[in-house]
């Protein structure tokens, strides 16, 4: 019985002890789970803040900007003129800061997503190389672009990504990086699902610890944070890069030796397209090169070791005959060995024998590296290629073209002016003065251009009018564009179903483009109407037979951009002086409207900007009404489409406030957050007005 009562005790007490080890378990487990709900809250709250703050901060730094840019346009002395040009570079930068704050807190949120389309790597380095042409002029950093010849010429992932990734580490990378250079290497990876794409960054600034490197992805991190600190920034970079990597699968890794550079790595999985090679040479048996460039003037080793990596992979890669050369009598040599068909040297190596190499320049092309400012003598025989530069500027040059650029997106040289004439749109939207807008940019191209302003009326015209492509809005009343795209696709019994339809849409979150061509959409153009963006859409979309090119765009007249029952809106605008039209513009600027902005979505006609001033006045009266009586009725899906169409075109003639406000109000719209409309639907109707009012006044 002792035993009994003994073991009956210890298994009650180990029960008792059980229970309390696994209810203070519970206990923990439930505190940790609160607190990390209080961490998540916190950053959604901080991702917010950071929101509203980046809205509040835009429109004085448009402001800025936009001043600027209209006292650049005048005559300045030489002093004043740089001073707004600091003013304006000063803006421009702090502009930056708030479009990454913008990223942050969709990363943050977990609205990030990545697209998948087909895109040129070629076209990215492009881009990222005109950016750092400028950011660079004042560093006058080595730059040196090292891109695989054999890398597949079209992958498929998400090309604005890696391009804003690239973007973030190299403009970190300048930053902190005094003198020497840095160094882009792109290469691949063969996979079972297509490629990795790898790309790697190399400088020569001021490294890293290992501590600060454990830190580094931490957000608002600064390695340097010290008083006197010489580089700027929110510490958001490194996080956002990270961010957009993990959207697409990929990852990015950091090594320094110390305080002698930094490293990053990244690797990002991507589909293949086409595999054959994105750079390679028509004629390769025919051409030999020689390089000479004196690698005892770079003062850096690392500079050294950078082009001849660069070079060695050039041409093991295009496999061409290649050979180099470091000094004057090494090039003479080559001469006699070896049939060159082609020189190239920096500029040091050229200005120290210019008449030899301009006599050489008579036999055979002879192409000096330079930096974006320098200029030839007069008469000069010699090719340029300006740095900073890639393998793709050179074979572009050994294959018989003169652009120092690349290839655009679809294969065609960027920049490259281009018309549609013969081409039937049909562009729907339930505003008019988007209609106008379209009209007008659409036209620009020699485009024969209908309009119609609700998705029944667009069903109606397309069943008896052939069309070669269609500008759908997205939000209209009735039909709107999805339930519109459907009925077009069934007209016929489907002989619309290869119609190219765009979705015009001011919705322009990440992954808007996935979302509209999982709808049905071919593409998305979002609005206002840009015209780079309409020009990539239009080559991807169109028919080649279409798209003329060697001709700049159609000057199109400017009453063909106008409703009959609105031409008379230029009249009063006419004869207006450059000094007058600046003077308006500055008025317009100091009410808080990006004039800029509104230039550039007018395809910089000034008359066609005050057209849409005039316009958007002119509408007040009918718009207010209509979400007014929407409002009261308590009709909030309805209220949200009008709200929606105010921010659109807005933004089109640059109010950016107004238009962002807007937004908001549409956002609750649609999610019948009445409290919020009822607090902040005078506010808009009190902005609205006042930007009316500083337009007519």
């Amino acid at each position: 019985m002792v035993r009994l009562i003994l073991g009956g005790a210890v298994a009650a007490g180990a029960f008792v002890i059980s229970r309390y080890r696994l209810n203070r378990r519970r206990d923990a487990r439930k505190r940790h789970e609160a607190t990390l709900a209080e961490l998540e809250a916190a950053g959604r709250q901080n991702a917010e803040f950071l929101s509203n703050v980046s809205h509040e901060l835009r429109t004085p730094i448009n402001m800025v900007i936009g001043i600027s840019e209209v006292a650049l346009g005048k005559e300045l002395s030489p002093e004043v003129r740089e001073d707004m040009q600091s003013i304006q570079m000063a803006g421009k930068r702090l502009s930056n800061q708030i479009n990454n704050m913008l990223d942050y807190t969709e990363i943050v949120e977990g609205t990030l997503t990545a697209v998948k389309e087909e895109y040129m790597i070629t076209s990215v380095i492009n881009d990222v190389i005109t950016m750092t042409a400028v950011q660079n002029s004042r560093h006058n950093l080595e730059m040196v672009f090292d891109v695989e010849p054999k890398i597949p010429s079209v992958l498929i992932g998400d090309a604005e990504k890696i391009s804003h990734v690239l973007k973030i580490l190299l403009e970190n990378a300048i930053k902190f990086t005094e003198e020497g250079g840095i160094y882009i290497y792109a290469g691949y990876r063969m996979e079972d699902y297509g490629i990795n794409l790898i790309i790697d960054i190399y400088d020569t600034g001021i490294g890293m610890t290992p501590s600060q490197l454990a830190q580094m992805y931490d957000v608002f991190y600064q390695a340097d944070t010290g008083s006197s600190r010489f580089a700027g920034g929110l510490g958001l970079g490194i996080p956002i890069a990270r961010g957009l990597l993990h959207a697409m699968g990929g990852f990015i890794h950091f090594d320094s030796r110390g305080h002698q550079g930094l490293e990053a790595h990244i690797t990002i999985p991507q589909k293949v397209g086409n595999y054959a090679p994105g750079i390679e040479i028509l004629d390769v048996d025919k051409i030999c090169i020689a390089c000479y460039f004196r690698p005892e003037k770079y003062s850096c080793d690392e500079i050294r070791e950078y082009y001849d990596r660069m070079i060695l992979h050039m041409v093991e890669g295009l496999g061409i005959e290649g050979y180099q050369a470091h000094n004057f009598e090494g090039l003479l040599k080559l001469q006699k060995e070896h049939k060159l068909t082609h020189v190239f040297m920096a500029r040091t190596e050229y200005e120290e024998n210019i008449a030899y190499y301009e006599e050489l320049a008579e036999t055979m092309p002879v192409v000096v590296i330079v930096e974006r400012n320098y200029i030839l003598p007069p008469k000069s025989r010699l090719l340029l290629l300006r740095k900073p530069f890639f393998a793709l500027s050179v074979v572009n040059l050994l294959n018989g073209r003169s652009q120092e650029n690349g290839f655009g997106e679809d294969g065609e040289p960027g920049g490259r002016p281009f018309s549609c004439t013969g081409v039937r749109a049909l562009a729907v939207d339930d505003e008019e003065m988007n209609l106008v807008v379209a009209k007008g940019v659409l036209g620009s191209y020699g485009m024969e251009v209908d309009t119609c302003l609700s998705g029944r009326m667009a069903v109606e015209r397309c069943k008896y009018t052939s069309y070669d492509i269609i500008f759908l809005d997205h939000m209209m009343p009735g039909f709107d564009g999805v339930e519109t795209l459907k009925r077009i696709r069934e007209i016929n019994n489907g002989a619309c179903l290869e119609l190219p339809v765009v979705a015009l849409t001011a919705n322009t979150i990440s992954g808007a483009r996935e979302m509209f061509k999982n709808e049905g959409f071919t593409e998305f153009v979002p609005k206002p109407i840009e015209r780079s963006v309409l020009e990539r859409v239009l080559r991807r979309v169109l028919p080649k037979e279409l798209i003329q090119y060697g001709a700049e765009p159609l000057d199109s007249d400017m009453e063909a951009h106008t409703l009959d029952e609105d031409a008379d809106l230029l009249k009063t605008e006419e004869g207006m002086s450059d000094h007058s039209r600046t003077s308006r513009y500055d008025l317009l600027i100091r009410s808080g409207i990006n004039v800029k902005m509104g230039l550039d979505y007018c395809c910089g006609e000034e008359e066609f900007y005050e057209e849409m001033l005039q316009m958007f006045c002119s509408q007040r009266e009918e718009r207010e009404e209509e979400i007014i009586a929407f409002y009261e009725s308590g009709n909030w899906p309805d209220y949200a489409v009008k709200v929606h169409a105010l921010k659109s075109t807005s933004l089109t003639i640059g109010a950016e406030e107004l238009s962002a406000y807007a937004k908001s109000l549409e956002m609750a719209g649609k999610k019948g957050d009445v409290d919020y409309i009822k607090k902040h639907h005078p506010v808009l109707l009190r902005m609205y007005e006042e930007i009316c009012e500083s337009i007519t006044g």
